[in-house]
């Protein structure tokens, strides 16, 4: 990354923050202003005490001084508690807004950008990023007060220092090597050499650090996978039936010590540039200590001068090192910046039509694929070729095939989870891709195999939604024939499901969840529906019976059906049979089996299981 893109970062990050709380400038500014005066405020009236003390010795104006550094450094001390409370609070507040603009990116991003490589790459680093360092506010944040700290306190170091300087420049006889210009030109230099290799050292930690997040990103997902399997209640069955244990102890041993290993390489590197860095920092206050002692040995200037210039000296050395956190703010925090901005500025890659689909109360939508073919992206393979059908209005088409003929691809087209690569697709002679996606999408309930159950109430499962009709959803319960079971349920229809949020969730089996699953389909009434193999794991029977009862349910709207068992799809208009990304036959269920081609040859061979 270029420093140029680091600086882009931290624009892009300031930005956002900008947008969410205006408030987290003022109170990083106002916390690193009491923090720097805390230093400032003890050691300019330490001065003027001594000088007092020394001098005239009038009790008032000691008594003054006194009164002055003690309510001075309570008032500014809690003033400095408050703001440094502030900050952490808005911190906290942009931590959760930025959770909020991720998932909300994440859930409208294109599904194609979900199955891709480099993007889901860059998802897996981010989360370690967010998991483990509080997200990309948090370092950025500490990082640029550390900074603001430094130039404050390097401020006001300059000031205090101005009278002492004025003198050791000044006060000069030649006669001795620390009262010439040269001892104080030297002393210029050894500060920007130690600000110089400060700032080398910075670069260096950060570049380590950086070093250590990216090899943390690329075991992570292997050591979460194992620390995390075996609690999976999921898992639970394979696990003691195959006696794992033993299998599951050794694997998460190995990625235990291989990442504690390379943690313990990388933290060494890292503490190496830290401890140099503070060693630096504390044997630049030692050579600014040592020439203000000669300096005062050589009466230069009084006893208060140097006790100003001593706390001017540890301020600027404070100031330098706080200065010298800019290398982290562009190293560490522009990287994980970067990280979050690829995510979020990667282009959608689906077109983005603006027409809204036409309110229809007869359901009188027609689809039709025009010579589609296709091929996921990054691949030069045609998953689907020259695919021309016609979805009519009111149709009950069932799908069938080989695994890998192209089946759910055809689904994720007809659903625009993906754009076709050559051909169209067109909804009452209009192609899709010039309709708002979410509209166009509106019009299908889809149960895809591998359906998911929300761990939320049971009714907001199956109305997708907070806002639930209670008629519709007790209608939808009984036709998918869950009622019953949902009925006996200790919070019926708010009962929670699963324990991922609520410990006293529901656990159901997987043929409730099953019916749940087509009980949200039919809740949304849309105008298509399809069944992707949602019953992949029941007998031929059963699965018949199911797509039967459906089948009667959605009466005359569009319902397509895919199922890898030829006698589920006898009761369809239509069946469509893909082979290799084509559509090889098409007709009833009678005219395949009276035909020669795929269709009866994967009859024939699943025959046995139907009983003719």
């Amino acid at each position: 990354m270029t420093m140029k893109q680091r600086w882009g970062c931290i624009r892009f990050a300031f930005r956002l923050c900008r947008n969410h709380s205006r408030k987290i400038f003022v109170y990083t500014v106002l916390r690193a202003l009491f923090a720097a005066a805390l230093g400032l405020i003890p050691t300019v009236f330490s001065a003027l005490l001594i000088q007092e003390l020394t001098g005239a010795q009038e009790k008032a104006t000691l008594l003054l001084y006194a009164v002055l550094l003690a309510g001075l450094t309570a008032l500014v001390g809690f003033l400095s508690r408050l703001c440094e409370k502030a900050f952490h609070d808005q911190v906290r507040l942009l931590r959760d807004e930025e959770a909020r603009l991720f998932e909300e990116y994440m859930a409208g991003a294109d599904y194609e950008l979900l199955e891709d490589k480099d993007f889901c790459t860059a998802v897996n680093a981010y989360s370690v990023i967010y998991n483990n360092n509080g997200g990309i506010f948090n370092n950025l944040w500490l990082f640029f007060y550390d900074f603001l700290y430094g130039c404050l306190s390097l401020a006001f170091s300059l000031g205090i220092l101005a009278r002492p300087v004025y003198l050791c420049l000044f006060a000069l006889d030649g006669k001795r090597f620390i009262t010439s210009p040269a001892s104080t030109v030297l002393l210029l230099a050894a500060v920007l050499l130690f600000g110089g290799v400060m700032l080398w050292l910075g670069g260096r930690s950060a570049k380590v650090n950086n070093g250590m997040m990216q090899a943390y990103n690329n075991i992570y997902g292997i050591f979460a996978y194992w620390f995390y399997f075996s609690g999976n209640y999921q898992n639970g069955k394979e696990i003691r039936l195959y006696a794992a244990q033993p299998l599951i102890g050794d694997m998460q041993r190995q990625w235990t010590e291989d990442w504690l290993a390379m943690s313990r390489r990388l933290t060494a590197r890292t503490n190496r540039y830290s401890s140099a860095l503070l060693f630096m920092q504390g044997l630049l206050m030692g050579v600014l200590y040592l020439y203000v002692a000669l300096k005062a040995g050589a009466g230069v200037f009084d006893v208060s001068s140097f006790a100003l210039f001593l706390g001017g000296a540890s301020m600027l050395a404070s100031g330098v090192g706080g200065i010298g956190s800019v290398t982290m703010l562009l190293g560490t925090s522009a990287v994980q910046i970067g990280t979050f901005k690829q995510i979020v500025e990667t282009p959608q890659r689906i077109a983005k039509g603006t027409l809204p689909v036409e309110k229809r109360d007869d359901n009188r939508y027609d689809i039709a694929f025009r010579n589609v073919s296709f091929r996921y992206p990054g691949s030069d393979t045609e998953v689907l070729h020259n695919i021309s059908v016609r979805l009519r209005i009111g149709s009950h088409v069932a799908v069938v095939g080989e695994n890998g003929s192209g089946k759910t691809t055809f689904i994720k087209l007809l659903c625009r989870l993906y754009d076709v690569s050559e051909g169209s697709i067109t909804l009452n002679d209009i192609d899709i891709k010039k309709y708002d996606p979410q509209e166009y999408r509106s019009l299908f309930s889809v149960v895809f195999q591998d359906y998911q159950l929300f761990a939320v109430p049971l009714a907001q499962n199956v109305a997708s939604s907070l806002a639930i009709e209670d008629a519709k959803l007790w209608d939808c319960l009984e036709k998918a024939g869950i009622a019953e079971r949902v009925r006996r349920l200790p919070q019926k229809e708010q009962s929670a499901l699963y324990q991922d949020l609520d410990e006293n969730g529901v656990e159901i089996s997987g043929g409730e969840a099953q019916k749940l699953a087509l009980a949200r389909a039919l809740y949304k009434d849309a105008p298509f529906v399809i069944l992707d193999e949602p019953t992949a794991a029941l007998d031929p029977i059963a699965e018949f019976e199911v797509y039967r009862r459906f089948s009667a349910l959605v009466g005359d709207k569009t319902a397509v059906y895919i199922s890898h068992r030829l006698s589920s799809c006898r009761f369809c208009d239509t069946i469509l049979v893909f082979d290799k990304g084509r559509i090889v036959q098409a007709g009833s269920h009678e005219e395949l089996l009276a035909a020669e081609g795929k269709y009866r040859d994967l009859w024939q061979a699943q025959a046995g299981y139907y009983g003719g």
